[in-house]
């Protein structure tokens, strides 16, 4: 969740399926509302697609409207993401590729007098 959000208490939390059939009292404020995931369909076609949505038993959105959410919430993280340019990239990627070379020697070389050592003891 984004940290701009804030995260309703569970009791604050408005039931989906009384948003669908017209059932929450309007005394919220208007903008606070009108700025929530769940608001009053117009259409019936809507609200019927709206009640398929949500687990008859908890009244909690089912397993695709979460996934649905979760994937338009790393969307938005994602458009805040800084993302390196080309140069910076390919500097980088040159540094780790020498990095592992000095050290793939490093430990060759060590391996090498390690293996001579024992040659040396066992013999």
């Amino acid at each position: 969740m984004s940290r701009l959000q804030k995260k309703k208490p569970v009791s604050e939390k408005k039931n989906p399926r009384a948003v669908a059939e017209n059932k929450i009292d309007h005394s919220d404020n208007a903008s606070d509302f009108s700025s929530s995931k769940s608001a009053i369909v117009a259409s019936p076609l809507k609200a019927k697609s709206e009640k398929k949505m949500i687990d008859a038993k908890s009244g909690e959105p089912n397993f695709f409207q979460k996934a649905m959410d979760f994937f338009r919430e790393v969307k938005m993280e994602l458009k805040k993401v800084t993302w390196p340019t080309r140069k910076q990239t390919t500097g980088t990627t040159i540094v780790v590729i020498i990095f592992v070379f000095v050290i793939a020697v490093f430990l060759g070389l060590f391996d090498l007098g390690l293996s001579k050592l024992v040659q040396v003891v066992l013999t």
